[in-house]
Parts: C-alpha cells; structure tokens; sequence
C-alpha cells in the first residue's frame, strides 16, 4: 500500500498557505529539531566504535568490535526509519537482511554477512552525512520560527518592555532601532511576521523531502532489492 505523503494539499486548499494548514507540519518541525541531537549521537557512535574497531584489527578482537559496531549501524538505522514514519509519514523499507555464506560456523558466517553487507556500511554512512545537514535543518529551523512567530505575536508581548525604551534592536543595544513603539510600526511587524512564518513553514516542507530522500537513499534497500 503506498503511504499518503504527509504534505499532500487538500482540495479547495490555497496552495501558497498549505504548508501552515497541513497538521503534519508541526511534526515535520520536531522532526528539524530532533534532527540535531539525534545526528549527534548517530555520528559520535559511528566514529567511535568503527574507529575503535578498526583501530584493534591488529588484534584479535579488533574484528568482533568491528562487527558489533557495524551491527549497530543497522539497529540505528531502523531507529531512524521509524522517526521519518512517525514524524515525516514516509515509510521507508527496511534493507535486505543479511546473509550468511558457507559452510563456516554461524558466528563466523554473520560476521562476514555484516562485513560484506552494503546497506551496513550505507547506514553507517548515513550518520556520517546526517550530521551537517542536522545543523542545516536546525538552525534554519529555529531561526526562521522564532523570527516569524516574534515579530507576528509582537503586539502580545511588545508592551511588557520597559517604557522607556521599546525600540526593537537587530544586533546590539548600541546598533540602530529597528521598531519603535507606534501601531504602525507593530502592524508591519505583524506582517513581515506572518511572512516569516509561512517562509519557515514552506522551508519546513523542503527540508522534510531532503530527510525523506537521505533516509531512501542511505536507510533503505538497496537499488538492485527496489527493482
């Protein structure tokens, strides 16, 4: 069955504003935030046990710890398989099991399965690359949301400054203001807010099919298994 794309407008919708009337939205930005901390981890677990790993393959158990940190690869990959299905709605296929060849012992056998399997090694791939786009996503993520939703909730908060200086500073308190305090000024900051808003939610949406396509291309099976 083929998985309804999360993003995908409505009838009668306006196409311009779909990205801020479709519910799956908010989860798209969980997911950019999430992306991070998330990236961290995969990242720091992949550079510290393959190189471990590799760096022991001088000894005996430098293979074993290759292997266990090659598996773990894929336990994380599916971890993140669900993430993109829970927050993204994309179901992305699981990649082809391994497979044992020979006669060796089963243990010996899955090793070299785990060795020679290219979504293990695509997968620790994916935590490799995940990494700088994380901090794309988030801080694209962050900036644009909290810029939009500031300045369109202005006239909430705006009063609560001190009254004898409420103008809006870019940079520094020494810089230029960029508000003062007149209704005017705090319409415009209304709508450059919902402006800023729809950019962030329209970057949302394309950040969303960017996380989609490296959890296919890294995550899933492999060309030669999808055809």
């Amino acid at each position: 069955m083929t998985a309804v794309h999360p993003y995908r407008r409505a009838a009668r919708r306006p196409a311009v504003l779909a990205p801020l009337m479709e519910p799956a939205t908010p989860l798209a930005v969980l997911h950019s935030l999430l992306n991070l901390p998330v990236a961290i981890v995969l990242f720091t677990y992949v550079v510290t046990a393959v190189s471990l790993g590799a760096g022991l393959l001088v000894t005996v158990v430098g293979l074993p710890v290759l292997v266990l940190a090659l598996a773990g690869c894929r336990l994380l990959g599916a971890a993140e398989r669900v993430r993109v299905r829970l927050l993204l709605g994309e179901r992305v296929p699981a990649p082809e099991p391994l497979a044992p060849r020979g006669d060796s012992p089963r243990p010996i056998a899955w090793c070299g399965a785990v060795l020679r399997s290219g979504a293990t090694w695509r997968q620790a791939l994916y935590a490799l690359v995940h990494l700088p786009w994380a901090v794309v996503s988030f801080t694209v993520t962050v900036t644009l949301w909290s810029l939009g939703l500031g300045m369109l909730s202005m006239p909430l908060w705006y009063w609560t400054l001190p009254a004898d200086d409420r103008a809006i500073h870019f940079l520094d308190e020494a810089g230029p203001a960029w508000l003062g305090s007149t209704p005017v000024e705090l319409a415009v900051a209304c709508l450059l807010g919902a402006v800023v808003t729809l950019a962030a939610a329209w970057a949302v949406r394309g950040m969303a099919v960017v996380d989609t396509v490296l959890a296919r291309g890294l995550l899933g099976p492999s060309g030669r298994t999808r055809s």
